[in-house]
């Protein structure tokens, strides 16, 4: 990333970290992507709160625009000890190869299974360096870490022992901690890549004291900068209550860049009330998204924790320096 978006992260910051003292603090994993050619959707959040000795796992794989097959446990036995089992427990195996740049993924089920590698495009993007003010508190009551990277999966999927090859671009996670996160009221997160040189990356955040965060970048003609401003309209289903129908989205990002797209969401997984730890709508899925002629996929992901907060218009601004 170029200058706007500097903030150093450590190769540590993708390894196993100790746990704080909270009892919902965690550490999870997040991957997904569409391919096209292989018309498959993976994603995948896996997670671990050493605390509690548990851990959880909400996988879905889509074939064809249908649900092949899909997992959402949260009460899976994982000790905090040791904590390379962390990786490694229902039917998904990841595996570090290059911290911040490469990961390996197993998964093993009736339906089907997966040998993937996840490769990084672009350097990883911490929330830290827009400034977030959960990802720079001191208070470790408050602190909590993000971040996501643009990558490329290449492997293969087998479906009742059929092989598809797949290489797609497509986004990953890390967190640990937890912190400011249960202050979350609602939110939307937008990431998406037309191609490797077309990226933008968008997170609005709403918390329970009325505060609101921009988080993201905008990536073009090899540069990338922080977003300075967002304005989002969202569709809401008219006949399913908590599903978006689409999004229509602007950024600005610091160079004085903007970019327009729109999307839908594709492949929807539905989390919602299932962790103890949360009491909120939240909604996993794979966006198809839209900017003229340049058709992309990535990340739509939103929460919100009352139907009268759902977010119908979005507008932000990020948080000034100081």
């Amino acid at each position: 990333m170029n200058e706007p978006l500097h903030h150093d992260l450590a190769p540590e910051s993708d390894d196993l970290h100790t746990a704080g003292t909270e009892p919902w603090w965690r550490e999870a994993w997040y991957f997904e992507f569409y391919d096209q050619q292989a018309q498959l959707q993976f994603q995948a959040y896996q997670g671990v709160f050493p605390n509690a000795a548990s851990g959880d796992l909400n996988a879905a794989f889509f074939h064809r625009g249908q649900l092949l097959h899909q997992v959402s446990k949260t009460d899976f036995h994982v000790p905090a000890e040791p904590r390379e089992e962390h990786l490694c427990f229902g039917p998904m195996r990841l595996e570090l190869l290059k911290p911040l740049n490469q990961w390996r993924l197993q998964y093993d089920s009736a339906e089907v299974h997966a040998d993937l590698l996840f490769t990084a495009v672009h350097p990883p993007f911490s929330w830290a360096a827009a400034r977030l003010w959960l990802e720079t508190n001191n208070d470790p009551d408050l602190s909590s870490h993000h971040f996501d990277q643009l990558g490329r999966y290449t492997g293969s999927v087998w479906i009742e022992g059929q092989q598809l090859a797949i290489n797609a671009l497509g986004f990953r996670d890390r967190m640990w901690g937890w912190g400011g996160r249960k202050h979350w009221q609602s939110y939307l997160i937008l990431w998406s890549a037309f191609n490797e040189d077309c990226v933008a990356n968008l997170a609005i955040q709403r918390f329970d004291d009325g505060r609101q965060a921009l988080c993201g970048y905008l990536h073009r003609d090899g540069t990338s900068s922080l977003l300075q401003q967002a304005w989002v309209d969202v569709d809401w289903d008219p006949h399913r209550w908590k599903t978006i129908a689409g999004i229509d989205a602007t950024v600005e990002d610091v160079l004085g860049r903007q970019f327009q797209f729109t999307g839908q969401p594709r492949g929807i997984v539905d989390t919602s009330h299932r962790w103890a730890h949360r009491s909120d709508h939240m909604l996993f899925s794979v966006g198809e998204y839209r900017c003229g002629d340049l058709t992309g996929h990535g990340v739509m992901n939103w929460a919100f924790s009352r139907e009268a907060e759902r977010p119908s218009r979005l507008e932000a601004r990020l948080e000034p320096e100081g």
